[in-house]
């Protein structure tokens, strides 16, 4: 390999990975709850990047919230792999070694979710639905003392 070919295929490679950062920079994964209630965006590189939370027919306990929005997220975050495979695919081929060593640690990193265990289906095609972790329950509800309807903890109760 000559001097000039070295250098050509140096600056084809970088080429091809600046093409592909800059894919991966402007895709998020979006990711809905069964009901619909919650939905969530995540990075290629996994933060959390939007939440919305909509108003549903049954007023959920904060901890069963909590960890339906979590699991959200590592169902969005389980499919980066796929996401980022596709991009390098096309970006800088699908045998290149770099491409392959970056993959296997996105795939570690970000594992595939458990399958659901009631038997339905996904909600929308890249959707997939596991149930949430069961909560350990919310504590009992008091009394309000300050004449809102919020039924819960308060923020400031010391315990």
């Amino acid at each position: 390999m000559t001097g000039a070919t070295w250098e050509r295929d140096v600056a084809e490679n970088a080429r091809r990975l600046g093409a592909l950062r800059d894919r991966l920079s402007a895709q998020t994964v979006r990711e809905v709850s069964r009901d619909g209630t919650i939905e969530v965006s995540v990075s290629t590189s996994g933060a959390l990047t939007g939440l919305v939370l909509r108003e549903g027919r049954f007023r959920e306990p904060l901890p069963v919230i909590a960890a339906q929005v979590m699991d959200c997220v590592r169902r969005a975050q389980a499919r980066i792999p796929e996401l980022m495979g596709q991009a390098m695919a096309e970006t800088i081929g699908p045998h290149d070694p770099a491409a392959q060593l970056i993959l296997a640690e996105t795939r570690e990193r970000f594992p595939q979710p458990p399958a659901p265990r009631d038997g339905h289906g996904d909600r929308h095609r890249e959707t997939h639905q596991a149930p949430p972790p069961a909560p350990s329950g919310p504590p009992p509800a008091r009394p309000s003392q300050d004449g809102d309807d919020w039924d819960g903890p308060e923020i400031f109760e010391r315990g």
